[in-house]
């Protein structure tokens, strides 16, 4: 389910970025998609697909290059070392404070 929803929160990156508007034909069309996958997800977790004893957090990072949010879940911030901005293909590099090296600190 984490990747779907990962896919779902790309999709929703890049129609920002490409700038689609509610009030165009394609926009209406592409956002309202991307409306019902986040209702079908949330439908899906509500049944209790997901483990509820394990909390996930989300982190932000804004690309320097176009100022897109881009929110990522701790297992890639965790395995990750760059990120791809959605809008404008920018590389942004993850600096993990919180990642345990191999000697344990």
């Amino acid at each position: 389910m984490k990747e779907i929803i990962k896919k779902i929160s790309y999709l929703r990156g890049l129609c920002n970025g490409y700038g689609f508007d509610r009030n165009t034909k394609e926009g209406t069309v592409m956002l309202g998609i991307l409306d019902v996958l986040d209702d079908i997800t949330d439908a899906i977790l509500e049944d209790g697909d997901e483990d509820d004893d394990e909390e996930e957090y989300s982190y932000a990072f804004i690309c320097p290059a176009c100022g897109q949010e881009l929110e990522v879940d701790e297992d890639v911030l965790n395995n990750e070392e760059e990120l791809i901005c959605p809008a404008c293909g920018n590389v942004i590099p993850v600096l993990n404070e919180f990642a345990i090296d191999d000697d344990g600190e």
